[in-house]
């Protein structure tokens, strides 16, 4: 097992070097690409890549699937181990399939994944981390109780286990499930009382960031500004194109609470046009609902009804839910009819957030 672990960082380097269509036969012939310790960095591998590249998460997510299909029980501690793997594989590939707003074909993955994990069960830790993804699809899906009853199961397991940073993991996806109920109070209870246990700096700047942007959007912008610059260097620390669209994001709701309408509507533009651009529509849709309500601040109704228009036309190009498209038609009626204001806009986000669209990605 040691020579394994040992082996597979370069084992994985060689499978990704070989083209994209030729290594899921590789691993299905050659017994070096068939470990648990390179299913295991290929889904840490995957994990990371979810917030630069879906298509490439989503590939290394079934190769490591595949890799667990294919290596051997005695190697790894039995059958059970193996299918827990296989079960957690398949959820790390839903969640990016969640991420990307494709919630039917994430739904899929996950009950595939709990299939799997019916023949396993022999890893608390890898059972507690897919319910919470599985809960983020959950709240995505809005069935709340349902995704609050995954999270307490996995926070129950992760105290269990003494581990601080899951159980922080845990309290934060609790939060996301207030921030969709739009209970903001008990949101930002929670991302508080969870800020102590975390370590991490990447998942500091997750919760700090969901933070931020609770407090702006509850009329407290000036914490929310505060809070920012204190994680202003946390923000630096990371490039990739999500976290730092999200930083403009949040910078252009704190300007829009402060009044400073014209620097909101440029972070805003520029946060939601990237959006787009590198594949996360669903975000950048409802960084368009926050443009909209720039422009109706300002007074500027042409904007209102262009912006509204577009992003209308932006999700009839994609095969989503009706309620989504109603969600924006309603934008654009208001828009139509010179009635728009801001309870229509928080209304269609919340709609928006609750059947979360289906976007497109070409990688």
């Amino acid at each position: 097992m040691q020579v394994e672990r040992n082996d597979a960082p370069l084992r994985l380097e060689e499978l990704l070097s070989l083209p994209a269509a030729e290594r899921e036969a590789a691993v299905s012939r050659e017994a070096g690409y068939q470990s648990y310790q390179l299913a295991s960095h290929l889904l840490k591998r995957s994990e990371k890549a979810v917030f630069h590249d879906l298509g490439l998460a989503r590939e290394l997510a079934r190769l490591a699937h595949l890799v667990a299909l294919h290596t051997e029980p005695q190697s790894c501690g039995g059958s059970e181990a193996l299918a827990d793997l296989q079960a957690y594989a398949l959820g790390v590939e839903g969640n990016a399939l969640r991420v990307a707003g494709e919630l039917r074909e994430a739904l899929v993955a996950f009950m595939r994944a709990r299939e799997a994990q019916e023949q396993g069960g022999a890893d608390p830790d890898l059972s507690a981390r897919l319910d919470l993804m599985e809960a983020s699809l959950r709240r995505d899906l809005r069935q709340l109780d349902k995704a609050l009853e995954l999270l307490d199961r996995a926070a129950r397991t992760f105290i269990s286990l003494r581990d601080a940073e899951q159980t922080a993991r845990a309290m934060i996806n609790r939060a996301n499930v207030f921030l969709v109920k739009r209970d903001l109070d008990h949101a930002i209870g929670s991302l508080r009382a969870a800020l102590p246990l975390v370590k991490d700096s990447w998942l500091e700047l997750h919760l700090r960031h969901n933070l931020i942007s609770a407090l702006a959007e509850c009329g407290k912008a000036t914490d929310a500004a505060e809070i920012y610059e204190e994680t202003r260097g946390l923000y630096l620390q990371f490039s990739d194109p999500l976290t730092n669209n999200r930083r403009c994001w949040a910078e252009g709701l704190i300007a829009r609470e402060l009044g400073e309408l014209e620097k909101a509507r440029l972070l805003l533009v520029g946060a939601a046009e990237n959006l787009a651009a590198n594949g996360y529509g669903f975000d950048a849709v409802l960084a368009g609902l926050d443009l909209v309500a720039v422009h109706a601040k300002q007074g500027n109704a042409e904007e209102v009804l262009r912006v509204a228009s577009h992003l209308l036309q932006v999700f009839q190009l994609h095969n989503v839910r009706p309620e989504a498209l109603v969600a924006l038609c309603m934008v654009q009626e208001a828009a139509e009819r010179r009635e728009l204001n801001r309870g229509i806009l928080a209304q269609a986000a919340e709609i928006l957030r609750a059947n979360q669209a289906r976007t497109s990605r070409t990688d």
